[in-house]
């Protein structure tokens, strides 16, 4: 039996900070070393023996929020369309560790989507 899970990590990255204030002064944009956040571990999900029997093709989108501290919040955004997916997704982002965003060399909080496919042959 064939698995493969991919992680569309790079594919759906959207990183949003929150500091638009600090980019303009005195209505003039200044320059800004901005760095995206960086996950440095990002462990595979662990599915469970009834899904090889299956087989499956899905997949669903997520959305980190990552603090200036490097702690995340993650939820579902768009759904695989199978529930035990979704938990077994959801299970395997919250292990995930991020290394923050920073702005002039300081964190800051950024948000970024990921798309996970499940292939299960």
């Amino acid at each position: 039996m064939l698995v493969r899970i991919f992680l569309a990590f790079a594919l759906l990255l959207l990183c949003v900070t929150q500091v638009n204030a600090e980019l303009l002064k005195t209505g003039i944009q200044e320059s800004t070393d901005f760095v995206e956040a960086e996950a440095v571990s990002a462990p595979q999900p662990v599915i469970p023996s009834n899904m090889y029997e299956e087989g499956m093709k899905c997949s669903c989108v997520a959305r980190f929020t990552i603090m200036d501290s490097g702690k995340t919040k993650v939820k579902i955004v768009s759904s695989s369309g199978n529930h035990e997916v979704d938990c077994i997704a959801l299970r395997t982002l919250q292990r995930w560790i991020f290394r923050p965003a920073m702005l002039n060399g300081k964190p800051v909080e950024s948000n970024r989507k990921v798309k996970i496919h499940f292939e299960i042959e």
